[in-house]
């Protein structure tokens, strides 16, 4: 099989032998894959500076199997992204999470969408907090693991912004008042958990509930795997 000119970010990259990588990357057309990119650590090659994580690249590839042959890439022709700051090992967590739940060759366009605009708002200087839990939130609904912010899961009445809930995982938010166990994994106000679902983190308590509900779910789905770009930030 043959591909050409595809669009493509790298994920990851790890060496292999002397000169040559293993490439992660992520496509709109063929999803998560990864690349055999002969030679391009040599120095050398013309493809050492530009095989970078972050960089909108267009790739072609050729062969059969898990991990075809990588045989051209260049730097697309848009705006160059630059990530400096915390902005940095926020993009790299925001590659490990793809990495971790977006399965290979599983083709969703939209992801590829969501990861571009993603590295873009950092590149641009926004705040990294609600860029990231926003994100978070929108990888699961696109991998259909959407969570359910809106409704109490006991009612089916809206949640109300003056409210208390349990929030129980694969279910979604209980008014506080008719709970009566503590299978749920946290509390949550009304208002932190409208914010969320409208993507307006601008209040400190609703983001940092968005943080702590985030980081609960994630965990579920990661079925416990640890998430090593976590320690760039301490």
């Amino acid at each position: 099989m043959r591909v050409q000119d595809q669009p493509a970010y790298i994920l990851h990259h790890r060496a292999f032998r002397d000169t040559s990588q293993i490439l992660e990357v992520i496509t709109p057309d063929y999803g998560r894959l990864s690349l055999m990119s002969r030679g391009s650590r040599g120095a050398k090659s013309r493809l050492k500076s530009i095989l970078q994580p972050f960089r909108p690249l267009i790739v072609s590839w050729s062969g059969k199997g898990e991990m075809p042959t990588l045989t051209g890439a260049e730097p697309q022709t848009v705006k160059t992204i630059t990530l400096t700051g915390k902005a940095l090992p926020s993009a790299f967590y925001v590659n490990e999470l793809i990495i971790k739940l977006l399965h290979k060759h599983d083709v969703h366009e939209s992801v590829y969408r969501l990861y571009e605009s993603v590295i873009r708002l950092l590149a641009d200087k926004h705040e990294i907090e609600p860029i990231l839990r926003l994100f978070e939130k929108q990888l699961l609904e696109e991998l259909g693991f959407g969570l359910n912010l809106s409704v109490n899961a006991e009612t089916g009445e809206a949640v109300l912004s003056d409210d208390e809930y349990a929030y129980y995982l694969e279910h979604g938010p209980v008014a506080i008042s008719s709970v009566h166990d503590e299978s749920y994994i946290l509390k949550l106000s009304g208002k932190s958990l409208i914010d969320l679902d409208e993507n307006t983190l601008d209040n400190i308590q609703s983001l940092k509930d968005a943080k702590r509900l985030m980081r609960v779910v994630l965990n579920y789905y990661l079925e416990g795997k640890p998430i090593k770009s976590r320690e760039l930030f301490r």
